[in-house]
């Protein structure tokens, strides 16, 4: 089972990256370029310990409404973040691994560039706040929502990074041909593009959040 947020643009089938990326995995968490492990897009495999994993998870954040999804998947993870249940009460947890955010399952906040391993951009777009009554002044608003970009193709007009993807012909357009038929988001991510960080941000939702881990998870020692 594949779970996408409704914020992503699909470039092309991911169905074979993630087969071979699987091998060996039980579960395949989003990561991000500069810091931690994403909810964003995710793999699970349809075995018995994944399907208990989840349920569990998603059984206690019912009667948890406060907390937030994405602290609860990593404390659920036993990764790096803590939830108001003890560790010996988590359920067992699926083998699990992130995907490839350098290149391939990427925020468009940043990446390191090679257009032909591209299989998904995901624009942190963020627009739940205004269900919550938030005002864009809200700190969890990402910057890629904040950000306007002028539409030189149509009249100037400005729009969001995730408005130009979502347009008749980046929706219609042949994955085999897509960048080259598409110079203006080529340009757009050109623009995103960043070199490697020599270390992620440490563990938290939010960096002005305190976390339950002050340091690094294994992942980045892994190299991930």
């Amino acid at each position: 089972v594949m779970w996408l947020d409704f914020d992503i643009f699909l470039v092309q089938n991911p169905g074979p990256m993630i087969s071979a990326a699987a091998e060996g995995y039980d579960l395949l968490m989003g990561y991000d370029y500069d810091s931690i492990a994403s909810a964003m897009v995710s793999f699970k495999r349809a075995r018995p310990v994944t399907h208990r994993w989840l349920f569990e998870m998603v059984r206690w954040l019912y009667d948890h409404p406060y907390e937030h999804d994405q602290r609860a998947i990593s404390a659920f993870l036993n990764y790096t973040e803590k939830v108001a249940l003890k560790a010996e009460h988590l359920p067992t947890q699926p083998r699990w691994f992130v995907l490839d955010v350098n290149n391939a399952f990427i925020n468009f906040a940043s990446w390191e560039g090679r257009f032909e391993e591209l299989q998904l951009v995901h624009f942190v777009d963020g627009s739940a706040f205004s269900l919550y009554g938030r005002s864009e002044s809200d700190p969890s608003v990402p910057e890629t929502k904040r950000r306007m970009v002028t539409d030189e193709e149509n009249g100037g007009v400005k729009r969001t990074a995730m408005d130009f993807f979502y347009q008749p012909g980046p929706i219609a357009a042949d994955p085999a041909t897509f960048w080259r038929e598409q110079p203006q988001l080529t340009r757009l991510l050109e623009g995103q593009r960043r070199p490697r960080p020599a270390q992620k941000q440490k563990c938290g939702i939010l960096p002005s959040v305190e976390t339950a881990h002050s340091g690094y998870g294994w992942l980045v020692e892994a190299g991930a």
